[in-house]
């Protein structure tokens, strides 16, 4: 798929999933575009099976288009949250992680969300958290332990 036919149908899995159905302006809007340019769209959604488009009926969602958003919409929210992580604040999170994850590969998609396990594994604000934030900030490395020092050394 084209990165702008996972954009629609996205859009198109998000609109959708609380009536069961989207409208060609909604996606339109949504997405910026010219409301000819999501006809002609919807007709090659339709013609992968991706969706069930009916002019002036409304759009809905195959189930093979939504196991594509779904998987979309999961990498997305990851990616997000692994910048939100980092101190990217959230529009620019988005933004970023709905580039990324038209590009990045199974492999290291898999480990970003490994690490965003992991880090939601210490709960609300792990003390390096605050060792990296202190760092972003300062640009110094703070004080602490060190993975590589054994227990006579000091900390860097």
């Amino acid at each position: 798929m084209s990165e702008k036919e996972e954009d629609y149908i996205k859009v198109i899995y998000k609109i959708s999933s609380s009536r069961g159905y989207a409208r060609s302006v909604e996606i339109s809007e949504a997405l910026g575009v010219k409301p000819a340019s999501v006809t002609d769209m919807l007709k090659k959604l339709q013609d992968k099976g991706l969706i069930h488009y009916e002019k002036y009926r409304g759009i809905s969602i195959t189930e093979k288009g939504k196991k594509i958003a779904k998987k979309l919409v999961h990498r997305s929210e990851v990616i997000e949250e692994f910048f939100t992580v980092f101190g990217v604040e959230g529009k620019n999170a988005e933004q970023i992680a709905n580039k990324i994850e038209h590009y990045i590969d199974d492999d290291s998609f898999e480990r970003i969300e490994k690490f965003v396990e992991f880090i939601r594994s210490f709960g609300e604000n792990p003390r390096w958290m605050e060792h990296f934030k202190r760092y972003i900030e300062t640009g110094k490395l703070p004080d602490c332990e060190r993975a590589n020092q054994n227990s006579n050394d000091k900390p860097a």
